[in-house]
């Protein structure tokens, strides 16, 4: 395969919430690591031993369980609740973690920063992935480039990586798939080495739901119209797939023909709407806990928007009680409150989901959920005051500015929750966060957690 103008790697980390925390322990490597998501309900992510124990345990089975009945454990046990795969997980002396959010965040801005280095653009893409883009490198060999990505990473913060490189962003994500599957690789794949008909045939093997964005539905639409692999899409008639299913397919043939139509995002956009919610650890029936959730999220969320220099138009309040538990109706409801002038300011924005929260609060009721909105988001710039509006407390104070950009340097660099507004209650008093209760420490953004060496 010739090499184009164009030139992306695909960097991914492999297993990125187990591989983090096996760097810290390292003794876990030859271990299954499994981490729960939100209150400990289901896996989220695996290391490669604890993935492959459910098709060990049905060989080992001979795929039926006694009295001829198959096997309830699953052969993927991904997104699986942990309940149901706790006791496979205890046979095999598994290490099971809640999700460390803290940790993984950090470590992935540890990660993007030293695979940065490798080109002069870099589009971060996920937690764990990010593209760079590689044009002007053709004449490097790029098997040893992306090999000399992989140590710099696993040598800098021990987190295993693969790298794919291509011509396109769609064939570098496939590539790097491939990284993955094929061990003789040692974790790097580059498509740019193959003559047509070579690719061709490794194409032909590959399944077309492994390509980027084609997902479950699509992928069987398309195998019913008998493309099943990779190179069925790549040959099938492009205005005929375009008429079909729309120009993303199409546009996603022309990517792994080696036209690339998807440029790199050097700065990624800005998000024009900001959720923070989650599920409480245990529900909530009492007014002031539910107070104490909300201003949280909202002062989470106020925090996102400041990091985006962002301000923010409308507010919105949401709760609800559990949807499965048969034995009570199920109670949803939500407030949305619009702002004078648009702000980022925590006070204020706290002051207004407290009375959004009012207006749908119903006493006596067990919440399972809530969360908060902040919706029409718009880039902070100059304030335009209304004259028939009272003169704005907040947007656009400097002293505001001045208090919050303080608490996010605080926050920042001595720790989450360093300083806090009191309407959202003393951390260590809030029964109504979510359950992690086998969380590893974090290690690398509070100081009373520091790893010990001796």
């Amino acid at each position: 395969m010739s090499s184009g103008s164009h030139l992306f790697a695909l960097v991914d980390g492999n297993s990125f919430y187990a591989s983090c925390e096996i760097a810290f322990q390292p003794k876990l490597a030859r271990r299954p690591v499994v981490v729960l998501s939100n209150n400990d309900g289901c896996i989220v992510a695996a290391n490669a031993v604890a993935k492959s124990l459910g098709e060990q345990w049905m060989r080992q089975r001979g795929s039926l369980g006694s009295g001829g009945y198959r096997s309830a454990v699953p052969t993927n046990m991904m997104f699986q609740p942990y309940f149901k795969i706790k006791p496979l997980l205890d046979r095999y002396q598994a290490a099971v973690f809640s999700s460390n959010y803290e940790l993984y965040a950090d470590m992935s801005s540890r990660m993007h920063r030293l695979v940065g280095h490798f080109a002069p653009r870099q589009e971060i893409y996920s937690i764990d992935e990010s593209f760079l883009d590689l044009s002007g490198l053709s004449h490097l060999d790029l098997t040893d480039y992306g090999l000399q990505i992989k140590q710099t990473v696993q040598q800098g913060i021990g987190i295993p990586v693969a790298v794919g490189i291509a011509q396109t962003k769609t064939l570098a994500k496939l590539a790097n798939h491939l990284a993955k599957k094929q061990l003789s690789q040692q974790g790097v794949f580059d498509l740019t080495q193959f003559k047509d008909e070579t690719l061709n045939a490794l194409l032909a093997q590959v399944g077309v739901e492994k390509i980027w964005g084609i997902g479950r539905q699509l992928s069987k639409q398309l195998k019913q119209d008998h493309i099943q692999t990779v190179y069925d899409l790549k040959i099938a008639n492009s205005k005929r797939i375009r008429k079909r299913y729309g120009v993303v397919v199409e546009r996603t043939l022309r990517e792994l023909n080696g036209e690339s139509c998807l440029a790199l995002e050097s700065v990624r956009a800005n998000k024009q709407q900001i959720i923070c919610s989650r599920s409480f650890g245990i529900a909530v029936q009492s007014y002031q806990e539910m107070e104490s959730a909300v201003v949280n999220y909202v002062c989470r969320a106020a925090e996102k928007l400041r990091q985006q220099q962002s301000v923010c138009n409308f507010v919105t309040v949401w709760v609800t009680t559990n949807p499965f538990d048969d034995k009570r109706p199920v109670y949803r409801n939500q407030q949305t409150i619009g702002l004078i002038y648009p702000s980022d300011n925590s006070s204020l924005l706290t002051k207004l989901v407290k009375r959004a929260l009012k207006q749908i609060w119903v006493p006596g009721l067990s919440y399972q959920k809530a969360g908060v909105i902040l919706s029409e988001i718009a880039t902070k710039g100059a304030l335009q005051e209304d004259i028939f509006a009272p003169n704005p407390t907040y947007s656009g104070n400097p002293k505001q500015a001045k208090l919050m950009a303080l608490m996010d340097q605080l926050n920042l660099t001595s720790g989450k929750n360093t300083l806090f507004l009191a309407a959202a209650g003393m951390p260590d008093k809030q029964g109504w966060q979510m359950k992690r209760d086998l969380m590893s420490p974090r290690y690398t953004t509070c100081w009373d957690e520091l790893l010990t060496v001796r």
